[in-house]
């Protein structure tokens, strides 16, 4: 039976036809610990690559002292690839590569990495069906739905550790700085952290990670583990402790994600939320709910009323200032006095000339 390190192996090999087409046990090895796999130590490596040998999957030779090693060729070099893959599926690895490529593994991108090369080939080929499909990419693409910012700059380096971790389910000793405390001040403490997921918001990778160290406390109502939510950019360093980790059975990203809402940030008690809206401003929720229960109504004096319960947060005033005095706030209460406030202060501002 093959084992993931077997296959892991017979994915860094060479083959007859590749450049290189013999490496070393200690070659293979520092590939293997560049894709990310643990492997100790080079005996372990030359153990599997014998049994492999034994099995008629890989081959070896003797070159004066050093033993070399070499893959029986099947279906993963470039030439195979491009010989049998079809438009469609060279379409579908450009686009995956486009769009996802930054945000996988060393483990996964280096292995397939001849798929990629393979259907860009594929899709320069001056055949029949070639155009249509080489044109996809240039007929879609993905823009924020908001003003753009310049996106926090993320070392390559911090991310493949992170990932790497995360794919191989590994404890992470990390040294974090919050944006509330600057770059100032010493160096942040490190903080031993089970990466559990990572998620893009807004241009900005987090790792959704929990503390091993703080255990839940019955005594204070605490039934569940604390996960919380640390910046990639805002990440000084970050290594491997050397140990794995079991990943937790309750944990389920798309339901932490809708549940806690930790992407709104800030978030609070869920209210019934009305809003009157002018003319068209309002029209989008029409089509895009802003809840599940959302109603439309007609107010007397023609504005159009929205109600619906959601979760107040910071993406939700972020919405709503966006609308400006197109949208006016009915309930709740708290809200709309929050709201009051600030237009107070900003009009106030504005009335007192020009910049200084």
């Amino acid at each position: 039976m093959t084992s993931s390190l077997d296959e892991a192996i017979l994915r860094v090999l060479p083959t007859e036809r590749d450049a290189t087409a013999w490496l070393s046990t200690p070659e293979i090895r520092q590939r293997l610990e560049e894709r990310g796999h643990r492997v100790g130590y080079t005996k372990k490596v030359q153990r599997h690559l014998t049994a492999l040998e034994a099995d008629a999957r890989v081959v070896s030779m003797i070159n004066g002292r050093e033993l070399l090693w070499q893959r029986k060729p099947w279906l993963h070099g470039l030439q195979e690839g491009v010989g049998l893959m079809s438009a469609s599926e060279a379409v579908a690895f450009h686009i995956l590569q486009r769009f996802a490529g930054n945000k996988l593994p060393n483990a996964v991108t280096r292995d397939i990495d001849p798929l990629f090369k393979a259907a860009e080939s594929r899709l320069s080929q001056e055949k029949a069906d070639s155009r249509i499909y080489r044109a996809w990419a240039d007929k879609i693409d993905s823009v924020d739905g908001a003003f753009t910012l310049i996106r926090p700059k993320l070392r390559p380096e911090i991310f493949q550790a992170v990932a790497t971790a995360t794919f191989f389910e590994r404890e992470l000793l990390v040294q974090y700085r919050p944006a509330y405390k600057g770059e100032q001040g010493d160096d942040p403490k490190t903080k031993t952290l089970w990466p559990l997921a990572l998620v893009e918001s807004a241009g900005v990778m987090y790792m959704v990670a929990q503390d091993p160290n703080r255990a839940p406390r019955p005594e204070k109502g605490e039934k569940e583990w604390m996960r919380t939510l640390y910046r990639l950019d805002r990440v000084r360093s970050v290594t491997e402790s050397g140990a794995s980790f079991t990943y937790p059975e309750d944990f389920k990203l798309r339901k932490y994600i809708e549940t806690q809402q930790v992407f709104d940030f800030l978030p609070e008690p869920p209210v019934r939320l009305e809003l009157a809206f002018d003319g068209n401003a309002g029209n989008q929720l029409r089509e895009s709910p802003m809840s599940k229960d959302q109603q439309i109504d007609a107010l007397p004096d023609g504005r159009m009323k929205v109600s619906g319960t959601v979760t107040p947060s910071l993406k939700l005033r972020w919405w709503l200032r966006a609308l400006g005095a197109g949208v006016e706030i009915l309930a709740p209460q708290a809200l709309r006095d929050e709201f009051a406030e600030d237009y107070r202060k900003l009009a106030n501002r504005y009335r007192e000339g020009n910049p200084q």
